[in-house]
């Protein structure tokens, strides 16, 4: 389904609201879609970045992506005979063609690890990933969850079709629309229901594409 298509069914659950133009129809769309891309690391949203590692007056690091929302665990097997050596969440950036594993830590704990190999930080302000230490390779590789674009009447959201629905039973229930129609306060309490059970059947759905 279209941006469009969703405004469509959504106009449907509260009746046509005359008052509201399709611009803020559309705002409350793309406010109900990003909160749920927001919500969990869904498969559909992981994506890979790679390059070459930059270096300047501080040292080595590189450009944070434009839709980064967060990294994503990267450093796991499959196996699960095999574990993970470490006592914090696998994510990684991998740096060289041996793809060598240097550790995410926490922005707040990047003194500690000054000056240390194999360690790296997310630095938010300055849209960076900075190295503690020379990292000894000139390419790097991770993982991250990003945030999609906002829709359009004309692009359709990034998860399977078969869940489009589920965004206009959320748009439905937002307070702005419960202030305007009459129809969504009187079904918003169905509305709430069909819009959470699609989402946990989303969320099931994502649980099933990853294989542990």
């Amino acid at each position: 389904m279209t941006g469009q298509n969703i405004i469509d069914r959504f106009e449907l659950q509260v009746d046509d609201l005359t008052e509201m133009s399709s611009t803020e129809e559309l705002a409350i769309l793309n406010r109900v879609y990003k909160r749920v891309c927001s919500q969990m690391p869904w498969e559909f949203l992981k994506k890979q970045d790679s390059g070459s590692i930059s270096q300047d007056s501080d040292g080595y690091y590189i450009t944070k992506p434009s839709d980064f929302l967060y990294f994503s665990e990267n450093g796991n097997y499959t196996d699960n005979s095999t574990e993970w050596q470490g006592n914090s969440a696998s994510r990684v950036i991998f740096v060289g063609s041996s793809y060598t594993p240097i550790k995410i830590v926490n922005f707040s704990d990047r003194r500690q690890y000054r000056d240390s190999a194999g360690y790296a930080y997310l630095d938010l302000v300055n849209d960076q990933i900075r190295f503690t230490a020379d990292p000894q390779e000139s390419t790097y590789e991770f993982d991250y969850i990003y945030l999609p674009d906002d829709l359009t009447t004309a692009t359709s959201p990034v998860f399977p079709s078969n869940f489009h629905d589920f965004l206009a039973y959320g748009m439905a229930v937002e307070n702005d629309i419960l202030q305007l129609s009459e129809k969504a306060r009187s079904y918003v309490g169905e509305n709430t229901i069909k819009f959470e059970e699609d989402l946990a059947n989303m969320k099931y759905w994502n649980s099933n594409q990853r294989h542990e």
